[in-house]
């Protein structure tokens, strides 16, 4: 429990300062007339869904290049593809590459009689 209440901390302190780096909003703190402090915060909306659009965006762009340069060539549907113009997929490794996350294909274990 202790270790969740930790990760949400992090989590929480990761976001705040990501904002302020960002500029997602601003804090003014100042005292009024009584001496008392007073905080101010303005969140700027349109920065924020304009940089979270442009994150997923580019998240979304560099998927489909990895997936475009690791997958197979699109072809029309209910044609075949030309085997000697069409490259051959890369043979799958044995040692951890990652690719697992973004393949296309899953790879195959071989299984015992």
């Amino acid at each position: 429990m202790r270790n969740l209440l930790a990760l949400i901390g992090l989590f929480v302190v990761v976001f705040v300062g990501v904002g302020w780096y960002c500029e997602w909003y601003t804090l003014d703190i100042q005292k009024n007339s009584e001496g008392k402090l007073q905080i101010q915060t303005e969140v700027n909306t349109n920065k924020v869904s304009d940089d979270a659009s442009g994150f997923f965006q580019t998240i979304g762009r560099l998927i489909s290049e990895k997936m475009e340069r690791e997958g197979t060539p699109k072809t029309a549907p209910g044609s075949t593809p030309d085997p000697a113009t069409s490259p051959t997929p890369p043979a799958p490794t044995n040692s951890f590459s990652g690719g697992w996350l973004f393949s296309p294909q899953r790879p195959t274990s071989p299984r015992s009689p």
